[in-house]
């Protein structure tokens, strides 16, 4: 009686939260969000072969409408001698090249849709592992799909909208350093979330993370990976009480089989992998049978493209067209990350299309000659982002004090770009260190399909270890 009353509060809580609270403090990215949901719900129930038939005719609604409406595309398509109107099977849709981040970075003025007006569409970046990030535009409405396609997956993890939600989190954008008060509020007993910081880890910042746990006392950690296992590695060892949650759901980076298996044993309940970008939003994630990552049909059509020569039999590259974004349309964007496929139908009877799991963007922790480490995965936002002049970053450690930094020049690289660059990289390991640059013309993707951003050959520092490497050097 007692679970069946708290289950039915948190449902009211949920319902609260989807359509009055979000909506109303934001409606620009929250608006209809209550009524989003149920029909991303009332889609999960279709099966699977009327999913596919759906997200075939909003492939050729938006391969019609950029064709219409974008400059960019209009241009493409002659190219390629196609027109949305004939694009009828795979092989056809084959025909138009993949979009590239460079194509981003040189046409992004000329993609857009001119049914839109320019000042209307909002400005964000893609996401960034070697690559720089590069701006993306999108229509409010697209935005406001995107939200609810977040929850939606959310709840296949038991989070529920208002539930108490604890971040070991790194993306700059995502949280303020320094908030008010009025916003410290805000996010701790309205939106119900706290943030942890995963830029520099050690025994003294992981401490603070346990008694802030047990002091929230969170339903949900929402977490980078390997932060978060270097996080369970102390919780472990630290031989203190620490607060567990009801789940625990793992983005931004692939999660490793040994990940998963020392953050249940730790936490004591599941893991729940996303896949997505931001470029793209959430395009896909776990259910509670774990046997893959269902693909979201109304969000996106993803393709898989055989890649050869790679370490794995079996792997596919990714290719992602967004079916929400009209403002901005991004088809066949070549997202550089991997796939390694399955069976298609999942026991849990979702009419959702599954894959086996994604190979990408992948980092080392580099372990600092003090003990602190910082996780590879921080970086990504924090440092490249703002050398707009590099087109691709590789930061590798060669001994705890010795760091070589690759990377390819932008179009628009000057000498400025790089002490920028080095001048972050400082700042952000705040300890004296060596770092020294190479040009190079390509950072590429390893025969494992992996991209790795972050390289360290120190002993003892890879996700899983960090914790005893800092102990070793006490």
């Amino acid at each position: 009686m007692i679970a069946r009353r708290h289950q039915s509060y948190d449902h009211l809580r949920a319902w609260g939260y989807t359509r009055v609270i979000y909506p109303g403090l934001h409606p620009q990215i929250y608006g209809g969000l209550g009524r989003r949901i149920m029909q991303l719900e009332e889609r999960e129930h279709l099966p699977l072969d009327e999913n596919r038939k759906q997200q075939w005719q909003d492939l050729r609604s938006l391969l019609r409408h950029a064709q219409e409406s974008s400059p960019f595309y209009q241009r493409r398509f002659a190219d390629a001698n196609v027109r949305a109107d004939e694009i009828r099977s795979f092989e056809d849709l084959a025909t138009i090249p993949p979009l590239t981040r460079a194509d981003l970075r040189h046409h992004l003025e000329d993609i857009y849709s001119r049914k839109y007006r320019r000042v209307d569409l909002k400005q964000s970046a893609t996401g960034g592992t070697t690559d720089t990030p590069v701006a993306i535009l999108r229509n409010s409405e697209s935005i406001r799909w995107k939200n609810a396609v977040l929850l939606r997956l959310n709840a296949w993890a038991g989070f529920l909208p208002g539930d108490k939600v604890f971040y070991l989190w790194g993306a700059l954008q995502d949280y303020s350093e320094n908030p008010s008060l009025r916003w410290r509020l805000y996010d701790l007993y309205l939106m119900r979330q706290v943030w942890a910081p995963t830029s520099l880890l050690n025994e003294e910042i992981l401490e603070s993370y346990r008694q802030k746990i047990n002091e929230f006392r969170p339903r949900i950690f929402y977490a980078y990976p390997t932060p978060l296992t270097l996080f369970c590695e102390y919780l472990r060892d630290s031989g203190r009480r620490y607060h567990r949650p009801q789940s625990v759901i793992c983005t931004a980076e692939p999660l490793l089989v040994a990940q998963r298996t020392l953050i249940e044993k730790v936490l004591g309940c599941p893991v729940f992998e996303h896949y997505g970008s931001r470029d793209f939003g959430m395009i896909a994630a776990e259910c509670e049978e774990h046997r893959g990552l269902h693909v979201n049909p109304a969000a996106a059509f993803v393709e898989f493209i055989p890649l050869q020569g790679a370490e794995e039999e079996g792997l596919h590259e990714i290719l992602v067209t967004d079916l929400l974004n009209y403002g901005m349309p991004l088809i066949r964007y070549r997202i550089n990350d991997c796939a390694m496929l399955g069976p298609e139908r999942c026991p849990c009877g979702m009419g959702y299309p599954l894959i086996q799991s994604i190979a990408g963007r992948t980092t080392d922790n580099f372990l600092l000659p003090g003990g602190d480490v910082v996780p590879g995965i921080s970086l990504t936002n924090r440092v490249i982002q703002v050398c707009p002049g590099l087109q691709k970053v590789q930061v590798i450690q060669n001994t705890l004090r010795d760091f070589h930094v690759r990377y390819v020049p932008g179009p628009d690289f000057t000498a400025s770009d790089l002490d920028l660059l080095g001048s972050k990289l400082r700042v952000f390991f705040s300890e004296p260190l060596q770092w020294t640059f190479e040009e190079v013309a390509e950072i590429e993707r390893e025969r494992s399909g992996k991209t790795r951003f972050c390289i360290s050959h120190v002993k003892n520092v890879r996700a899983g270890h960090g914790v005893s490497a800092m102990q070793d050097l006490k």
